[in-house]
């Protein structure tokens, strides 16, 4: 496991301890990795896109480069 050190906005550590308040949460951890989760699976298919379009593009630029 990695541990992960972050700087929050005020206003967005206020609305964390709303949250972990209301009992949404036990934790800021526990919060911190639902958003990172969340995150990670509404995006994974843009990500993966992204990646695998990047990686088109360099090998197209390595085949130029070839004699």
């Amino acid at each position: 496991m990695t541990t992960m050190t972050i700087e929050l906005p005020d206003q967005l550590a206020e609305d964390a301890k709303g949250f972990i308040k209301a009992g949404f949460f036990r934790s800021e951890k526990e919060f911190l990795l639902a958003a990172l989760v969340d995150f990670v699976r509404r995006n994974r298919t843009e990500l993966m896109d992204r990646f695998a379009h990047e990686d088109i593009e360099w090998a197209k630029r390595e085949v130029h480069k070839l004699p």
